[in-house]
């Protein structure tokens, strides 16, 4: 597979979807949450949110793994290597640690440009949406890259 294709199917298969995930999780803890503008409220809303965003990635596990064996740029398997959480203890701190980080980042975001009456109402759908369109994209881009092969022969004596 070429450079090309594999940035992009890393693109719409990871980085998208999980940046969308995020924004997912923020988007109902603010419109759940109404006083949630305090920093004490975020930080605990981002402790849960980083658990919940850090057992998504589980079922992850092996597409990553694939596009990690795909992937020829150096930059691009260590970033994809970090992902993968089965690893190490470290990998799975780190992933919680930048989970924590960009959940709380992104309740702030919204809270500050966006009213509530936005973030209670549709933005929500157009995440899924967008998750779905994206999948649904690096999933046609690299359909034979993704997929397990499976030995069928049959051995008859």
């Amino acid at each position: 597979m070429s450079k090309q294709k594999i940035f992009f199917v890393n693109l719409f298969f990871f980085v998208i979807p999980y940046l969308l995930v995020v924004t997912i999780a923020a988007i109902a803890y603010d419109s759940l949450v109404v006083h949630s503008a305090t920093w004490d409220r975020t930080i605990f809303g981002g402790l849960v949110g980083g658990i919940l965003i850090l057992f998504t990635k589980v079922p992850l596990e092996r597409p990553l793994t694939i596009m990690t064996e795909q992937t020829k740029n150096p930059v691009m398997h260590a970033i994809l290597n970090f992902f993968i959480i089965s690893r190490s203890t470290a990998y799975k701190i780190g992933n919680f640690v930048l989970d924590f980080v960009l959940f709380c980042l992104a309740t702030y975001l919204l809270r500050d440009f966006l009213p509530i009456q936005i973030i209670s109402g549709s933005l929500l759908g157009w995440c899924v949406i967008a998750i779905f369109a994206s999948i649904s994209i690096a999933t046609a881009l690299g359909f034979k890259t993704l997929t397990i092969q499976q030995d069928t022969s049959v051995e008859n004596n």
